[in-house]
């Protein structure tokens, strides 16, 4: 890699530069569904950069923001792409506070604000990169390709929950690459706190549902009358009972996967002289990279069929699968990515796997091998005494988006400064 094509990209990595584009970024409100205004964002800086530009229509309202930057045709290819879809609208009276508006804040060397972390801090030091690069001219043998993407956000639809604002879990990602856009190789901005992170868990969502006896509640001591709400009562008890097994036999990188029960839905509440008929419960069940999915629902299953020795059985579904995923450790991308950290920051990156789910199970899935790398993660040392970032909302540090930003610069030009070469398989 050209140092000195490094240090003359990276004087454009101000900053001032860094701050405000996040910040322009937050400012744009970007829930899963509408995320149009922010592809047109990214599409109009890549443009003015000298990208070849487009937007990819997924849905009505929600395109994909892609940009190319040509390379001479005989180097490697890179991707770098993130989901612009926030967690939240920004409007739920329960989330109060900085973090969880689409308002950027900056204050002392941090900016608050809705997507600030998640992943607006990744989308935004990747852009002024690749700003950069182009900026500079600097010569690339390969092409050179920033995506932002729509509906990434752990959401499905499920029952009433309709619409574009549930079609989360990859949507923009898989319909990305199905129509056409590939590379050798995909940095996902994600917030890893500037660490490489080349696995990641997976994931599976189920529906547990029992019946119960149609009656009015005053009869609900008669014999034979089953309430759906205590059969499903049962089945929490026996889930809990067979979680701590399940979690401490799957292991991968040090981490292990956990089951959470999300969502409890049963009875009336408008006619509770009835008797509760129907009540369902929410597993989200987290995998580790190599885990059949079947093995899990045949563990599930035996489970709920000893909860129905003691009265309650159930239906059982799942809505959503997505896979963990693990990139060799010795895959030249993650080479090149501990090298362009080494020299951007001064010091090795530890590899990590990430919680979370993220769009790199699809990438990997269709062999474009893919690691994550990005800014946030880091919390601010005052907000760290009150929990988790999802609890104190969303923030990151502008020095971290300048690093990020010098990490990336490093990678596109190790990267698509290599003549191609049959790339590796990513399983």
């Amino acid at each position: 890699m050209p140092h000195a094509a490094w240090k003359k990209c990276v004087r454009h990595l101000n900053p001032q530069r860094l701050r405000e584009t996040l910040m322009e970024m937050v400012d744009i409100p970007s829930p899963t569904g509408r995320e149009r205004e922010m592809a047109r964002y990214l599409a109009g800086r890549l443009g003015r950069a000298g990208f070849r530009t487009g937007l990819q229509e997924v849905g009505e309202g929600r395109p994909n923001a892609v940009g190319t930057l040509p390379g001479a045709g005989d180097g490697r290819n890179l991707l770098i792409t993130g989901h612009m879809d926030t967690s939240y609208d920004g409007d739920e009276d329960y989330l109060p506070g900085e973090g969880f508006k689409a308002k950027a804040v900056h204050r002392n060397g941090w900016i608050w604000g809705l997507g600030a972390n998640n992943m607006k801090s990744g989308l935004a030091s990747a852009l002024v990169a690749v700003e950069a690069v182009a900026k500079e001219s600097v010569p690339l043998r390969g092409d050179l390709t920033y995506a932002g993407v729509v509906g990434e956000i752990e959401k499905a639809p499920v029952e009433e929950f309709q619409g574009v604002s549930f079609a989360g879990y990859g949507t923009g990602s898989r319909y990305l690459v199905l129509h056409g856009v590939t590379s050798d190789c995909v940095i996902l901005a994600e917030p890893t706190d500037l660490c490489v992170s080349n696995a990641n868990l997976g994931v599976l969502w189920a529906k547990i549902t029992a019946r119960g006896t149609v009656s009015h509640s005053v009869f609900t001591k008669h014999p034979g009358i089953q309430n759906a709400i205590r059969a499903i009562h049962r089945i929490q008890a026996a889930i809990e009972e067979w979680a701590p097994s399940y979690e401490s036999r799957h292991e991968c990188m040090g981490q292990h996967p956990n089951v959470t029960i999300a969502s409890v839905r049963g009875g009336l509440p408008w006619r509770l002289s009835r008797n509760p008929t129907e009540a369902s419960l929410y597993l989200d069940i987290r995998t580790v990279p190599g885990q059949p999915p079947e093995d899990v629902k045949r563990e599930l299953r035996a489970v709920l069929r000893k909860a129905a020795e003691e009265g309650g059985e159930a239906d059982l579904s799942f809505y959503i699968y997505d896979p963990g995923t693990l990139l060799d450790p010795k895959h030249p991308l993650v080479d090149a990515m501990l090298r362009a950290h080494k020299l951007a920051l001064g010091k090795a990156s530890p590899l990590t796997i990430r919680r979370p789910a993220a769009d790199s199970t699809h990438g990997n899935h269709y062999e474009l091998p893919c690691v994550c790398y990005g800014p946030g993660g880091r919390m601010h040392p005052g907000a760290k005494k009150k929990g988790l970032m999802h609890a104190v909302g969303e923030h990151v540090s502008v020095e971290n988006l300048v690093a990020a930003a010098k990490v990336y610069v490093a990678a596109i030009l190790d990267i698509c400064g290599k003549p191609a070469r049959r790339s590796p398989r990513t399983s």
